[in-house]
């Protein structure tokens, strides 16, 4: 009966003493939880990344030529202006042609002499070859006859190939347009003298500059690091300022060349342009579109330290762990993770974030934001089963 007695205080104090504990645990317990620095968490996400590659450069005609006279003399008349659209076999300037109407002229009557030498030489030739064949007239004179219609028929073949010569200088008096396209420039007026060859009266030179411009091409150079990430065929935008337009394009020329000094390299990026509205010269801005990669990103908010060093902070058991990482910078608000997290890891983030240490307890908490779009589905779900 006394050890009864004594038994029930004890196990009263024990009940007592555990009760204190598991109370002291609790309050351990919820001081900890209010110790804990409040913070977002933010996943890491797998997501396609196409990013432009910039370049500029000017537009350039499909073709140019500078045009001059094809034979010497005065420039006798221009029969366009710059501005001028024109078409291909079209006149466009005129070299005096007397001299060269005579010399045809002159040439025709030396074919026609020709023409009757060798028509006197043939029927000199078939009468030495009947007499030949009867017998009155010698092997050595019938040689005769025959060189005598061939050197004709020789002189008359020069004749015509001078004649010809002559004809197409008097042609050439006439210049013509190489293609269809645009007068851009007039360099001289009638009256002036020149010459075909260099260093002849007059100079080197040209009367008359065409552009094709039914097609141009913007002329870009981009940095060497970006050669690898586009091909000839990839999609391109052309943004042309000075008349507020773009254009959609393509890479149709990749420069063998990489400048050394600028160590950039040059791609050319085609434009239709039936209107002539795009003009040759004008400053051009393009964007090279490669195709996307996939690729691991992570709000800009979660990182911290230097460009050198950076990490992030996990939550690990309820604490902060430090994890260092590598990263590019994307845009303003999101970087690439190149090592240090994989797909679906979550970084901490938030207004708390600088106060974080290595081992520190942590709470996650929902963005505001977040709880205001997740109550707003919620409610749009409702909505929608009602």
């Amino acid at each position: 009966m006394l050890f009864q007695a004594i038994r029930f205080p004890v196990l009263a104090l024990a009940a007592l003493a555990l009760a204190a504990c598991g109370e002291d645990a609790q309050k351990q317990a919820a001081d900890t939880e209010h110790d804990a620095v409040a913070v977002f968490a933010e996943a890491v996400t797998a997501e396609e990344l196409a990013e432009p590659v910039t370049g500029t450069g000017t537009i350039a005609a499909h073709k140019k030529t500078p045009l001059g006279p094809r034979v010497d003399g005065i420039i006798e008349e221009i029969f366009v202006r710059v501005g001028d659209r024109v078409t291909e076999g079209q006149p466009l300037f005129r070299t005096r042609d007397a001299e060269w109407k005579l010399k045809v002229a002159e040439l025709e009557n030396q074919v026609k002499l020709a023409e009757a030498d060798v028509l006197n030489a043939q029927k000199a030739f078939n009468r030495s070859s009947e007499l030949h064949q009867k017998g009155f007239v010698s092997s050595g004179n019938l040689d005769d006859a025959r060189r005598g219609r061939d050197a004709a028929n020789a002189r008359l073949g020069m004749a015509k190939a001078q004649l010809a010569s002559a004809q197409q200088m008097l042609d050439d008096c006439v210049v013509t347009a190489p293609f269809d396209g645009v007068i851009t420039a007039r360099d001289v007026d009638e009256g002036k003298f020149m010459a075909t060859r260099m260093g002849g009266m007059g100079g080197p030179g040209g009367v008359l500059e065409i552009m094709k411009i039914d097609i141009v091409a913007a002329i870009v150079n981009v940095p060497e690091i970006y050669l690898s990430k586009f091909e000839v065929g990839t999609k391109a935008t052309i943004y042309i300022d000075s008349i507020d337009r773009s254009y959609d394009s393509y890479v149709a020329v990749i420069n063998d060349r990489v400048d050394p000094v600028t160590r950039s390299v040059e791609i050319r990026l085609p434009i239709r342009n039936e209107d002539y509205e795009v003009k040759p010269g004008l400053f051009a801005r393009v964007e090279v579109h490669p195709r996307p990669r996939q690729v691991l990103v992570l709000p800009r908010a979660a990182l911290l330290g230097t460009e050198a060093a950076r990490y992030v902070f996990v939550s690990e058991n309820g604490k902060a762990r430090r994890v260092d990482v590598a990263v590019r910078q994307i845009d303003a608000t999101r970087v690439e993770v190149l090592d240090g997290l994989k797909e679906g890891e979550m970084a901490l983030t938030g207004p708390n974030l600088p106060l974080l240490v290595e081992g520190m307890p942590v709470r996650i908490e929902m963005r505001p934001g977040a709880a205001d779009l997740t109550a707003a589905g919620g409610a749009n779900n409702e909505t929608e089963t009602r």
